[in-house]
């Protein structure tokens, strides 16, 4: 109980913190009062008609208005992230029994409203109403309301959701400026939506009693958006209820606490063996959009043309599935009785006769055995600029996943990370200035269909860099920035100010040459809105787009490098990246390898107390990847944004 209420002190320490961060960046959206006196109760509208697998849109639509009244007014939200907070923290131990009056208090304490909003959404036979109501507590008069119909694609992505959010602050009075009319008006980012959905899963799992399921959406939901205090919140204090291994204080008899237990881990197999039937593993195939020519067959007039092809694993997938699994183990290994329940090989032996896990554990050197697997058949087509197919070949590689030597989740692939994709014998008359790679099939269904289903996401990467320029608007500093393949990134190292991040050598020229250097927590909050800390998987898309082994020479500036043995030693800065050597501060607080080497963080953790980071060296043509740097570090930052 006692590492219990330590969790709990530090998620409120953290929650409190994010959300004067939230605050501070949220008064840039409206002028005037905007609602400040107004206390509004968020209830989750009552559904009709709503199908089985969409039991998650009440606690959606909710979540989302949660979000929209908190972040566009200074309106105070007292929602179910509130009100079931303290109702967990009951249920899981947080209170003794001899403070539970406690509880009750807080509960009874919570802050006033003036206005409750609540609301219905029907299935129609043409789409799904969206009916909201916001009454006034005093005297139950509504005080504005909203109905509309929408498709359920409108739902689930929250167009609906922001567009009812818009109509509602103006009719309670908030003057919302021009920027945060039109962000409401359009579509929410892509992480932002994954992160709601996951969050209102998970909310929607909790209510019904699944909590492995439960835990596993709020790890997907911070992995989306760390800002997301409800489902850091959730996420902790369940994964210090399950990981305590303690299955309530009333459980004395060992028969009935190993039942228990068994119940968890069947609930544990069931949900993932569910998850890896309904959800396709996340792989991404990319190609280059440079056509390379190869040998000349003079005889027949022929010649080979080809592209590079990257598989890709996208591990961040696997990120919720790998923290779900350790807190299990980790809650099965604090009881002590995992050898004497006969529990000591679970999960690769597990409880159920088809468990998710079972056989999974292999004996070779890589100590993975794929127990689900994926083959892909990608049909290619070169095609001319009259529309002419004047060449066709197929990409073929197949994935699975696996539990490793530690029994954390792994995915695999057959195919090398890169491919060349050859076209050959292609008739040199048909060659026009303008060729085009055309994604014909994929498993044998039609690119469109593949698309839809998730087969596989199949994207070119362009040659084409498109420079641009964006203001942060946190302290109007401006930035160039280049659009590289399927991102945009700051063509530039940030150095907006935040704890935990300085310049190198805490000299301020060094911030304005090099951008300020971040320790990794201070680093996942750094890029302004709209942009984000780029993932390994990023990194490797860039690598990929400038050339592979050759990638660090074309990332690097022109100038600023420096090597000892030649005085200097710079790139080519071919995609216009311009990476400079801003170097790094070790964890003892010493600065080190300005001028020499560069070091950027990345979104992808290893481990608790360890992230991805990548290197550019002087002397060296690649970028060095693959590196675990200590989240104390501090090391510079590029931000992207999803186009």
């Amino acid at each position: 109980m006692l590492e219990s209420k330590r969790m709990l002190h530090i998620v409120m320490v953290i929650t409190m913190a994010l959300s004067q961060f939230a605050w501070s960046q949220a008064a840039q959206n409206w002028t005037g009062a905007g609602g400040k006196g107004i206390g509004i109760t968020i209830l989750a509208p009552q559904a009709t008609g709503l199908a089985e697998d969409h039991s998650y849109i009440p606690a959606l639509v909710q979540g989302e208005f949660v979000n929209n009244f908190s972040t566009y007014s200074a309106i105070s939200v007292l929602d179910w992230e509130q009100r079931d907070a303290l109702l967990v923290r009951l249920i899981s131990g947080s209170y003794s029994d001899s403070v539970s009056a406690e509880a009750a208090r807080e509960i009874g304490n919570a802050i006033p409203t003036t206005h409750f909003m609540q609301g219905n959404i029907a299935k129609t036979s043409t789409g799904y109403n969206l009916q909201m109501n916001i009454i006034k507590t005093a005297d139950k008069t509504t005080a504005a309301s909203f109905s509309k119909q929408f498709t359920f694609v409108e739902l689930d992505n929250l167009t609906g959701i922001r567009q009812a959010s818009l109509e509602l602050l103006q009719k309670m009075g908030v003057t919302l400026t021009a920027k945060a009319q039109e962000e409401l008006a359009g579509a929410a980012a892509e992480n932002h939506v994954t992160a709601q959905t996951a969050l209102a899963r998970g909310v929607t799992a909790q209510r019904q009693g699944t909590e492995v399921a439960a835990l596993s959406y709020y790890f997907k939901a911070v992995a989306s958006d760390p800002l997301l205090l409800e489902a850091v919140n959730r996420s902790s204090i369940l994964s210090a209820n399950i990981s305590s291994g303690n299955m309530g204080d009333n459980v004395r008899n060992e028969i009935q606490w190993r039942k228990q237990w068994i119940d968890r881990l069947t609930e544990t197999e069931r949900f993932f063996d569910n998850l890896f039937k309904t959800e396709c593993m996340p792989y991404t195939l990319s190609y280059l959009d440079t056509i390379h020519q190869g040998e000349i067959n003079f005889q027949n007039e022929t010649v080979t043309l080809s592209i590079e092809t990257r598989l890709r694993a996208d591990e961040s997938w696997l990120f919720p599935i790998e923290r779900t699994l350790r807190t299990v183990l980790d809650g099965l290994n604090a009881t002590g009785r995992k050898n004497a329940w006969q529990l000591d090989l679970w999960p690769r032996q597990g409880v159920t006769k088809d468990g998710a896990f079972s056989n999974t554990f292999g004996v070779s050197e890589q100590n993975v055995f794929a127990s689900r697997g994926s083959n892909f058949s990608v049909f290619f087509e070169l095609v001319n600029s009259q529309n002419k197919v004047i060449g066709k070949q197929t990409f073929q590689a197949s994935a699975g996943w696996g539990l490793d030597r530690n029994e954390r989740p792994t995915i695999t692939a057959s195919a090398p990370e890169r491919k060349t994709v050859s076209f050959q014998d292609i008739n040199v008359n048909d060659i026009t200035d303008n060729l085009t790679i055309r994604v014909a099939r994929v498993n044998g269904a039609d690119a469109e269909t593949a698309a839809r289903n998730q087969v596989l996401q199949i994207g070119a990467i362009s040659s084409r860099n498109e420079k641009g320029s964006f203001t942060d608007l946190r302290d109007k500093k401006s930035y160039l920035t280049i659009r590289i393949g399927f991102l945009t990134w700051m063509a530039e190292n940030i150095s907006y100010q935040t704890d935990n991040s300085g310049c190198y050598g805490n000299s301020a020229p060094n911030c304005v040459k090099y951008g300020r250097l971040y320790n990794w927590d201070a680093a996942m909050s750094a890029c302004p809105a709209g942009w984000r800390l780029p993932t390994d998987y990023d990194w490797r898309d860039l690598i990929f787009a400038a050339g592979g082994n050759v990638a660090g020479k074309k990332l690097k500036s022109k100038s600023g490098w420096w090597d000892f043995r030649t005085g200097t030693s710079s790139g080519t800065d071919d995609l216009g990246f311009s990476a400079l050597p801003g170097g790094y501060r070790e964890i003892n607080g010493r600065f080190v390898d300005v001028e020499s080497h560069g070091y950027w963080w990345s979104a992808t953790e290893r481990g608790g107390n360890h992230a991805d980071g990548r290197m550019m060296v002087h002397d060296r043509s690649n970028v060095t990847g693959g590196s675990s740097y200590p989240k104390v570090s501090w090391l510079s930052v590029r931000c992207v944004h999803d186009d």
